[in-house]
Parts: structure tokens; sequence; C-alpha cells
């Protein structure tokens, strides 16, 4: 079992993913957080300048928490392009963690995320995990698709889970559990 390492790195066929800094906020804020499209779905705020971002705090938050906030990382070059992370911290009770995640609409359609989100699943499992659950707003099926192709499967759409931009969202849920996570696929080698 992986114990918590907030000087992670781990590299895939494209990406490489570590632990969020303070620098990343130019490339997190172009690529997320001043991008209305790709804050349809993803839950944080449009920001009309960088300096209203400030991102010590998920760092810090996180890395008190022993939870994982991973900066996406492009190997050709070097740009973050988006962000993987744990939404919960697992219990002696409740051994499952759910997963969020965002990329930059340039980054869409490339395979990227599934890549990421191999990675994540791997690293969580090797530390001890169960269970990983992740969920998408409902008009979201791009990610449900991404969530999919990692071998995740359907579990559920939870009615009016989700209050977002002044509205109520059903979230469809999907779910991996530990004993099938090698079977699926080796996170190193994706």
């Amino acid at each position: 079992m992986k114990e918590f390492d907030e000087n992670i790195r781990i590299e895939t066929k494209h990406l490489y993913l570590r632990f969020l800094k303070n620098e990343d906020r130019h490339d997190i804020f172009v690529n997320i957080n001043h991008d209305p499209e790709v804050l349809r779905y993803y839950v944080d705020r449009y920001l009309e300048k960088e300096e209203e971002l400030d991102l010590s705090r998920y760092v810090e938050t996180y890395k008190q928490n022993k939870m994982y906030f991973l900066s996406i990382v492009l190997k050709e070059s070097d740009e973050v392009i988006g962000n993987i992370f744990q939404i919960n911290k697992p219990s002696k009770l409740m051994n499952s963690v759910e997963v969020g995640f965002a990329i930059g609409k340039k980054h869409w359609n490339k395979g990227y995320m599934s890549e990421a989100l191999k990675a994540m699943i791997g690293l969580l499992f090797e530390s001890g995990i169960h269970k990983v659950r992740a969920c998408h707003i409902r008009e979201n099926k791009a990610s449900g698709k991404v969530m999919e192709k990692c071998g995740m499967h359907y579990e559920g759409i939870r009615k009016d889970d989700l209050f977002y931009h002044d509205k109520y969202y059903d979230t469809v849920n999907y779910y991996l559990l530990e004993d099938e996570y090698g079977t699926l696929y080796d996170h190193k080698t994706e």
C-alpha cells in the first residue's frame, strides 16, 4: 500500500500528474477558470482576472488532509492542461473515494482525460482504496464516456443532486472496485 506522497509524479504516455502548485495559476486560469464552456459542467467559478485565482488554499488544504489534487501536465509542452482530485477522504467505514476532474477545451477529445483518470484510479487503488467513484451532470455525456473508457460501471442517477448556476442537476454516477482494477489495465503503461 502506498502512503500519501505530496511529491508524487505519475507519468503516462502523454502526460504527467503531480501535486497542484501555486505556479500553475496561469494555466489553470486559461484552461479552466476563464472558460465558460469548461465551467458549464465543472463546479468552480468563472474569473475575469488571473489575480483572482488563489491556488494556495487548495494546495494547503489538500496536503493537510493527505488528499490528492493533481495537475495534469502535457509532457510535450509542460503546460498544465487540467486537474484531477479527490473529493473526499476515505474512512474505515466507507473506504471509497470520489474523483473530480476538468481539462481545458483545446485538449478535449484527445484521450488525455481518460489517460489521467486511469492514472488516478491506479494511484488510489495502490493507496488501499476499495472503491473509486465519479459522477457527472447528466447533460455532460463526454465525462460519462471518459469514465466508461476507464472501465467504470454505471451505478445510477441521483435526482437533483447538485445545485449549480442557480438550478438543480441530476448526476450520473459510476464506480470501479479494487478487485476489477488489475484485470482492466496497468495504469503505468497506458
